[in-house]
């Protein structure tokens, strides 16, 4: 065993010599920034050897770490494992944080008709004329009172060890907590047998997005939302988007179970606070709703992602599950039931279908797109009753990732910008989250930079910084980094460092890519159902994108459609909306699962109609009328 110190947090942990020093800080309780998957591509996870040996630096350090910081001993935790007793320094630049978690949204009311119920029940009491089982009289009783038949085996042993004591002291008059799903009684289980009906019933509904998880806590018998929580997606240690974790997965052995028990473990704690904010027993969740994109919820029920890491992407599972949460390891009740919402491909998942059961659910509806951008992008068009849906490999940009100083949406990230005159003189105008020093840029930053710097000619349509020299107000923020051009959109002495906050040359690439994707698979959307922007009514913006970024600049950059901005709507966290209006009501999960079946998913893969639209689409807009 070797002893690792880490500074400031005054935190000593005891591991096995060998472990991973990213594992092991996460495993202290420190997190550290590992976008690229601990790959040593980005850079992002320096710590400096305070104390013990310092390891010799690698290659990757010497392209990412300063010389004299080499000298200092600062490294990369992704290139090194514990070997023997050391002293460490994180700093906060190195830890993951995120300070927006969007947890509201645009909701539709559902008639509540949970999986869950609790139904009163009178058990004859057992005699010498009448020498039944226990479990038997209860079976026979639920089905005799309530016309539901359970097998033996469909009742948890750990309901069947307290059955008999239960039954006594309640005089043989209790409760029986069901899990019942009338589309799938194979599932159905006997829950609990309760001597009264005083405890609450309660549920939770889950978004697991890749960088963010959100739970929602539902009583059951009233359909009320009694808290929520939301956390940081902890598998963020194994790579910032879902490619990342589908290849350390593929090349460690033991990645998958080190995945699941990452977002196992963050919900865990979002289960504990919630009910702590609402002052219940997790004890008394008897059910977990779950959506979130295929490979998550691979990830999740701990099922082997390799066949969707590679072509054709092909999943293991796509429908709606249950199972019980014990084989997951869900602090809730132990006999309660996990449910996922169905897919529909190996990278269209359960978010999406909850995206369409908030907004699209009603198939004669008016001509309708929802996009959800994330780490990756999800579409789904409605069109005369038929729905096309497919993704986009967004990549991290729009989360802050693989940009020179991006960082997530956190305390200090650079979320706004406008150009400001008074007349006489222009300047960008700059807002922080939080209203916190500047430290780095956000997704709604960039967007914002690169339509402010298209707007002032200080980038081109083609995404390229200018070369001029013409005394306009703004060439005096050019300067060069890295041997590339940057435009410094904040001052050195206002961030507090020698460079500023810049955005680079490569950080416009980087855009320019994401945003080509994204909106080449809405064009091909459109193309396959032979319609152009001038059928579609509205334009659905789901998640923290919707919310947080400038609609105008997002159309600036060519992101978005020309649309009149009322015909662009921000719905907020619709999968999570959706994963609640599944655990209040059975017959809308039936629904989820008719619409996942309707979605014609579009290939991208190879696709000549997306490259091409892509192409078309990676540079800037000349202008926005």
């Amino acid at each position: 065993m070797a002893r690792v110190f880490i500074l400031p947090d005054e935190i000593t942990k005891d591991l096995p010599e060998g472990t991973p020093l990213v594992r092991a800080l996460w495993e202290a309780g420190v997190a550290v920034e590992t976008p690229c998957g601990g790959f040593g591509v980005c850079g992002k996870c320096k710590v400096r050897f305070t104390g013990g040996a310092v390891p010799e630096p690698t290659q990757e350090e010497y392209r990412h770490v300063p010389a004299q910081e080499l000298a200092e001993g600062w490294r990369l935790a992704c290139r090194h494992r514990v070997m023997g007793d050391i002293q460490l320094e994180v700093p906060a630049e190195s830890r993951p944080a995120i300070a927006q978690v969007l947890t509201t949204a645009v909701e539709r009311p559902v008639s509540l008709e949970p999986a869950v119920r609790r139904l009163p029940l009178h058990v004859p009491a057992p005699s010498t004329s009448d020498e039944r089982s226990d479990l038997r009289r209860l079976l026979d009783a639920l089905r005799e009172q309530h016309g539901i038949a359970l097998a033996v085996e469909q009742v948890p042993l750990g309901v069947l060890r307290q059955l008999p004591q239960v039954l006594r002291d309640a005089g043989f008059r209790v409760h029986a907590v069901l899990f019942c799903d009338p589309e799938h009684p194979a599932a159905n289980r006997l829950l609990a047998v309760q001597p009264d009906d005083t405890h609450p019933l309660l549920g939770i509904a889950f978004d697991i997005g890749t960088t963010t998880l959100v739970g929602y806590l539902i009583d059951l018998q009233s359909g009320k939302e009694l808290a929520y929580a939301a956390r940081l997606n902890p598998q963020v240690q194994y790579g910032d988007d879902v490619v990342s974790r589908l290849s350390f997965v593929y090349h460690d052995p033991a990645g998958l179970k080190q995945l699941q028990h990452a977002v196992v473990r963050g919900m865990n704690e979002i289960i504990a606070e919630a009910c702590q904010t609402a002052g219940v027993d997790p004890h008394d969740v008897f059910e977990v709703v779950a959506v979130g994109n295929t490979t998550m919820l691979h990830f999740l029920l701990g099922v082997n992602t390799n066949s969707i890491a590679v072509a054709p992407y092909v999943p293991v599972f796509t429908d709606l599950l249950s199972v019980e949460v014990r084989q997951i390891g869900l602090r809730v009740n132990p006999a309660a039931m996990l449910t996922t919402l169905p897919c529909v491909a190996g990278y269209v998942g359960a978010d999406t279908v909850a995206v369409a059961l908030t907004h699209l659910f009603d198939p004669e509806g008016e001509t309708v797109l929802a996009l959800d951008i994330g780490t990756n992008g999800e579409v789904v068009l409605r069109h005369q009753g038929k729905y096309y849906c497919t993704s986009a490999a967004a990549g991290p940009a729009f989360e802050g990732g693989r940009i020179y100083q991006g960082i997530r949406a956190e305390a200090g990230a650079v979320s706004q910008i406008s150009v400001e005159s008074n007349g006489e003189n222009r300047w960008l105008h700059v807002t922080t989250v939080a209203g916190a020093p500047p430290k780095g840029i956000c997704g709604s930053g960039l967007i914002d930079a690169a339509a402010c710097l298209l707007d002032i000619g200080a980038v081109n349509e083609a995404g390229r910084m200018s070369n001029n020299d013409n005394g306009e107000w703004w060439e005096a923020h050019l300067t060069t980094l890295c041997e590339q051009k940057a435009f410094q959109l904040v001052a050195p002495e206002a961030a507090g460092n020698a460079e500023g906050i810049v955005l680079t040359q490569k950080d416009v690439r980087e855009l320019q890519l994401a945003k080509g994707s994204i909106r080449a698979v809405m064009e091909v959307l459109l193309q396959e159902a032979g319609i152009t922007w001038l059928d579609v009514r509205r334009l659905l913006v789901a998640g923290a994108f919707g919310m947080y970024v400038n609609l105008r600049s997002a159309q600036r950059i060519g992101l978005l459609p020309p649309l009149p901005l009322q015909c662009i709507e921000p719905v907020g966290n619709a999968a999570g909306a959706g994963a609640k209006i599944a655990l209040r009501s059975v017959r809308e999960r039936k629904r989820a699962e008719w619409l996942a079946r309707q979605m014609k998913h579009i290939v991208m893969t190879g696709n000549p109609q997306y490259e091409e639209q892509y192409i078309e689409h990676l540079g800037f807009v000349e202008t926005l009328d």
